[in-house]
């Protein structure tokens, strides 16, 4: 009979695969960033929305909803809103909250300034503490930034870093003339020769250099 092999524990046996570090932190890394850029579009969606429903209610109500010069609301102007019908209370709620927290309509909030209804008639007034907390909610303004203690300090102490370096081409220059004059001081001056035609007219200046001419060849 013919045996047969049977198999062992040591040939079934399977070595597992070992994940290389950096695909395992690339793996890891991944869904956090996946969750951020979820979160980061679910902002920007709402920003949008918040910006409709603003839009939504200085197109249905102008008299009332301004985004460049906002007036100061009714209290209670969301129930107006409602009870009215001609927006929904998702956009009523979503653009009320956006536009009260304007920048422009914290401003607008001053003491004794006049409040407007959905007619845009003047309905109430801004109390003290109304404005107070308005202003309360404006953001910081931010300070400028001071200059850098070490810049002025070197400026004042005449910093080469600072100080701006003269073109080496109009140096050079200068060295060369002053070269140049320096050996035009320390060579003898050569006095000029008279010139024997001085005063003479063009006739005898002439006559006077055939003679010097031929008594050179005599």
């Amino acid at each position: 009979m013919n045996q047969q092999n049977e198999p062992t524990s040591e040939n079934n046996s399977v070595t597992p695969e070992v994940e290389a570090p950096a695909v395992v932190a690339a793996e890891s890394a991944t869904p956090v960033a996946n969750e951020a850029a979820a979160a980061e579009r679910k902002k920007a969606k709402s920003r949008a929305a918040n910006r409709a429903a603003v839009q939504l209610l200085c197109e249905t109500y102008p008299q009332t909803f301004a985004i460049s010069e906002p007036k100061p609301l009714k209290i209670g102007i969301q129930e107006e809103l409602v009870a009215d019908g001609k927006l929904s209370q998702n956009k009523i709620k979503r653009g009320l909250a956006s536009y009260v927290r304007a920048y422009a309509y914290l401003r607008s909030q001053t003491d004794g300034a006049a409040r407007v209804n959905l007619a845009g008639e003047a309905d109430g007034a801004v109390t003290a503490d109304e404005a107070a907390h308005a202003v309360s909610k404006l953001p910081a303004q931010r300070e400028p930034k001071p200059r850098n203690k070490n810049a002025r300090a070197g400026d004042k102490s005449g910093d080469k870093r600072g100080a701006r370096r003269p073109n080496k081409t109009a140096k050079q220059s200068q060295q060369r003339q002053a070269h140049a004059k320096q050996a035009r001081q320390g060579q003898p001056k050569v006095e000029k020769a008279d010139n024997p035609f001085q005063g003479l007219d063009d006739g005898q200046r002439m006559a006077s250099k055939l003679d010097l001419l031929l008594s050179k060849h005599k």
